[in-house]
């Protein structure tokens, strides 16, 4: 597995267990760094947990191009809901050119894919990543920082819930977020 995220912010891995609502005494120690402990949960057989993590330490936009590159990969194999499938290309767009309008799309997108899709996840984290989440004409309300990847990476887990071989889609996804961390999104062409 490819070490030196150069890409992660954090220096520390009890940072962003902090951002997931870990409890305190269950922190990582002080001086684990996070693709340390990253390797530990791999080691422990933890994918969903590496995947939570991942989705957590990789900074917002990085975290959800990830989540889409995944959700396309497992696409192709299946035929999604027609919402679904828009959904994803909303958040693609948004991707491309990340402003308030595609942000907003994305979002009522999101709201029309099927509830538990890994499709809605995602777009629900792309409207969580920035900018106000209130209507327009109200006073802006900004998101939870940690919000966007925690979408993230419940559309990862649940884009795996629904493949036949689960830990080969997390595997799959686990690879690729780990050369995201590493050298950006330029990974993920």
């Amino acid at each position: 597995m490819p070490m030196g995220w150069n890409q992660v912010r954090w220096t520390e891995a009890h940072q962003i267990a902090s951002l997931m609502g870990t409890p305190a005494d269950a922190l990582p120690e002080a001086g684990v760094t996070p693709d340390q402990h990253y390797a530990a949960l791999r080691e422990a057989g933890d994918r969903p947990g590496a995947v939570n993590f991942l989705g957590h330490a990789l900074q917002r936009l990085e975290a959800l191009a990830w989540a889409a590159r995944v959700l396309e990969m497992e696409g192709a194999t299946r035929e999604l809901r027609r919402p679904d499938r828009q959904a994803l290309d909303h958040a693609l767009r948004w991707l491309g050119d990340p402003n308030d309008v595609t942000r907003r799309a994305a979002m009522d997108a999101a709201e029309a894919a099927g509830e538990a899709s890994p499709e809605r996840m995602l777009g629900t984290g792309v409207f969580f990543s920035g900018g106000s989440i209130s209507d327009p004409d109200l006073p802006a309300v900004l998101p939870a920082p940690e919000l966007a990847g925690r979408f993230a990476a419940i559309a990862v887990t649940l884009a795996a819930a629904r493949a036949e071989d689960r830990d080969a889609v997390l595997d799959r996804a686990m690879a690729l977020g780990e050369r995201v961390a590493s050298e950006g999104t330029g990974a993920l062409r």
